[in-house]
């Protein structure tokens, strides 16, 4: 047993893709604005509120602090774009039960001031008190919406920023699991225009199966056309979103999980 929520499950058009942003960062420097040492966040809409959902380790070893992240106002940014005004970012904390030694530590929640206009992301987060999300399961095909480092260049001139968005997919193939919050899944791809997967990690995962957004990639490889990548289960995302939104200490949930063996 583990922890999350359960909401419903209905197959409709759901725009993950327009939530998806690069994670850049504002520099000291003026002819070089921006800087990215890859990772990608998307948008959601949850309990009232827009965030911003990322992988923690995205901001490790890059010289960045998350005070300077710099959360494009449009998905396709270019020169002049507006940020959006960050406020805060939040991470679990002294993990325990099922989660203890999970990767459920890599998820990273960015809170914008309270301050911003309701419509400054024009319509483009997901929707989650209105569209469904929930957890995978083995055999359903999947895509991840994200960035790919190898494919984005900032260019220091007017043409601005090409960003290397993808649109990746997979198959949920976890079995067995020893980490109650994270799913495994893996893909050949056929003909890959690139030979690297960085750059994904923060990014939304979406069951095409079930119709619903099911997770985040943390981690993934990619060896010759076969890739391989683990995500925490969206049910753990929006039980930390909610316990960090009323203002919660700690969350205990429980979760029904076929696949976990001690």
């Amino acid at each position: 047993m583990a922890h999350v929520p359960h909401s419903p499950c209905r197959v409709q058009h759901h725009g993950i893709g327009n939530a998806v942003r690069p994670v850049f960062y504002m520099t000291e420097y003026e002819e070089f604005l921006y800087a990215t040492d890859g990772g990608t966040l998307f948008l959601v809409k949850f309990m009232g509120s827009i965030y911003g959902i990322t992988a923690r380790h995205v901001f490790t070893g890059n010289g960045f602090e998350p005070n300077r992240l710099f959360v494009t106002q449009e998905k396709y940014a270019k020169k002049g774009t507006l940020p959006a005004p960050v406020a805060d970012v939040w991470y679990p904390s002294a993990p325990r039960g099922a989660a203890k030694d999970s990767i459920i530590s890599d998820l990273c929640v960015i809170e914008f001031d309270k301050g911003m206009a309701p419509d400054f992301f024009m319509g483009s987060p997901y929707n989650m008190d209105s569209l469904p999300f929930g957890t995978s399961a083995e055999g359903h095909s999947l895509v991840v919406y994200g960035v790919l480092k190898q494919k984005t260049e900032i260019v220091h001139a007017e043409e601005g920023i090409a960003i290397g968005y993808c649109q990746l997919e997979y198959r949920d193939t976890t079995l067995k699991t020893r980490d109650a919050v994270s799913r495994q899944a893996e893909t050949e791809f056929l003909a890959p225009a690139f030979s690297s997967i960085t750059g994904i990690s923060g990014s939304p995962v979406f069951d095409k199966t079930a119709g619903k957004l099911c997770g985040m990639v943390v981690r993934g490889s990619m060896l010759g056309k076969n890739s391989c990548i683990r995500f925490i289960d969206m049910f753990d995302i929006a039980m930390f979103l909610e316990g960090m939104i009323r203002g919660l200490n700690e969350t205990d949930y429980v979760k029904n999980v076929p696949e976990y063996i001690e």
